[in-house]
């Protein structure tokens, strides 16, 4: 596998795991699965770039 792709899934798998315990969180405190949803997409796009960036430092 390609070091690119690597870095990538390894980022996605970062920000899925952010935004599954965001909704896990929101919806159990009473918000609906779509308002949760939008209110993380920014945040869990942040923590993508954030992790892709890590990552790639990371293994230089």
């Amino acid at each position: 596998m390609p070091p690119l792709l690597q870095q990538v899934l390894t980022a996605l798998a970062a920000a899925l795991l952010w935004l599954g315990i965001g909704l896990w969180q929101r919806t159990h405190a009473g918000v609906q699965v779509e308002a949760a949803l939008v209110a993380e997409l920014p945040l869990t796009l942040a923590v993508f770039v954030l992790a892709l960036m890590w990552v790639r430092l990371r293994r230089r």
